[in-house]
């Protein structure tokens, strides 16, 4: 598509944002140069970058951008013709179909979503076999990347991986920095504890009591959950998030709040473990796919696999095989 809008021709060159910032360009004499014209007055963000080609005949100043830096930015290959004068931008998708694989991040410590095995160091669960089933409609090679609940946003944004899953919460927080996905699952916060102390919590209140001890792994929604609302009990951090429910188990904290699915998935795998609330849960929320944003093909590409995995009953054979 060709564009002879000044704006636009600015947007998709000045996109030297691997944080999803606005940036205005500045002169630089390494790379292949491109010029801008008044670039110095336009602060333009990525998703306006997102034109497959932009016409830039009106563009005559001496403002440059390297388009290696724009490539680099934006995880795609970026060509400049300077004959016609026409940026070219490959979509994300375009570029995982021919380097023949997709780079998938995953945290591998939130069951039944993302479980990095030890005995077999392989990731397994409902949104890793999802993910081989993206890769395969793709007709490419799922290549996961760990990362962590602390650094998923930093990573994604440092181009570590093409897209991010495994039990990940949309809201709009992350949605100011990256794209989320259509929901496939829904859920909400629940505690998970003790089979014995059934009747001790029966509430958000019971909880927050100051001889409590809360299990709290960093960086994701739970612990935005638990310091939004529990002010009284005593928060334990845990960098593991799979070393909690054992936790609760052994008596060391008495309470993990987490989504009801995976509470209900630790219950059913330890009997002194009871997954409270499940039907009564503090929020409601859904899960989604997290990408860089600004890349509509990519984007659009996904969307439609969802639709087709939901038709299909996909996605209801991944919860029948992993959470029920």
């Amino acid at each position: 598509m060709k564009r002879r809008n000044k704006v636009l021709a600015v947007a998709a060159l000045a996109v030297t944002l691997l944080a999803g910032n606005l940036f205005t360009p500045s002169i630089s004499a390494e790379g292949t140069p491109v010029p801008i014209e008044d670039a110095s007055a336009a602060q333009v963000s990525k998703e306006a970058a997102s034109a497959a080609q932009v016409d830039l005949a009106a563009a005559n100043s001496g403002v440059m951008v390297p388009v290696e830096a724009v490539s680099q930015a934006l995880g795609q290959t970026v060509t400049w013709d300077p004959k016609t004068k026409e940026v070219n931008i490959q979509s994300r998708l375009d570029k995982i179909i021919e380097q023949g694989y997709i780079r998938i991040g995953t945290t591998g410590d939130y069951k039944p979503f993302t479980y990095l095995n030890p005995e077999t160091n392989e990731f397994e669960g409902y949104d890793i076999d999802a993910a081989k089933l993206l890769a395969k409609n793709l007709g490419v090679e799922a290549r996961f990347v760990q990362t962590s609940w602390p650094t998923l946003m930093e990573d994604l944004l440092a181009d570590k991986f093409d897209i991010a899953v495994g039990g990940i919460t949309r809201n709009v927080e992350r949605q100011k920095k990256a794209h989320l996905s259509q929901a496939y699952i829904s859920f909400g916060k629940s505690p998970l504890i003790r089979l014995a102390d059934k009747d001790r919590f029966k509430s958000l209140a019971d909880i927050d009591q100051p001889d409590v001890k809360i299990g709290l792994n960093p960086g994701g929604t739970n612990e935005k959950f638990v310091r939004a609302n529990i002010k009284n009990a005593e928060i334990i951090m845990v960098e593991n998030n799979l070393e909690i429910p054992h936790m609760v188990a052994a008596g060391e904290v008495d309470v993990m709040i987490t989504d009801n699915i995976e509470a209900m998935l630790y219950a059913k795998e330890d009997e002194r473990l009871y997954a409270a609330l499940t039907d009564q849960t503090f929020t409601v929320d859904e899960k989604g796919y997290l990408m860089h944003r600004g890349d509509l093909v990519f984007e659009n590409w996904i969307e439609l696999w969802m639709d087709e995995m939901k038709l299909k009953g996909e996605f209801d054979k991944l919860y029948k095989k992993w959470i029920e």
